[in-house]
């Protein structure tokens, strides 16, 4: 009986790390930078050329998880958290790489200053994707 507990325990992890996965795609979503030009003042700008400056990176976004090389692209792609970050990134035109690094982690980076037909997910290029379009606002960037 103990080997058939052993044998639930990966996959089991498995989906514990799939569900982690999705609530931290979800949870990210409202992270998504907005572009630049969107909160720069001239007032703003002028009042920061006296201070040094440093600049860190709030785009990008990683997330290790147990199961390690049991996860797949593949998997990541049918979540409903991935597919929704990839239609808001659409919507807005902006580029987001997805990339499961080697280790056993998810990395999301934001581009606002791209399209979203820059983007690269898992490896493959976006460049013949057209953005979506329907239900922007009046006056969106497009």
């Amino acid at each position: 009986m103990s080997k058939d507990i052993s044998n639930l325990e990966l996959p089991l992890q498995k989906v514990i790390d799939l569900g982690e996965i999705d609530r931290w795609l979800r949870e990210i979503l409202p992270m998504m930078p907005r572009h630049q030009t969107e909160g720069s003042t001239p007032e703003r700008e002028m009042r920061m050329t006296g201070y040094e400056v440093t600049h860190h990176d709030f785009n990008t976004h990683t997330m290790a998880y147990g199961a390690g090389t049991l996860i797949e692209s593949a998997d990541i792609e049918k979540m409903v958290g991935f597919r929704r970050l990839i239609t808001a990134c659409s919507q807005a035109n902006m580029r987001v790489d997805v990339s499961m690094l080697g280790h056993g982690a998810i990395e999301v980076a934001f581009n606002p200053d791209e399209t979203f037909s820059r983007s690269r997910i898992f490896g493959a290029s976006y460049a013949n994707v057209l953005p979506v379009m329907f239900g922007l606002k009046n006056g969106a960037k497009k």
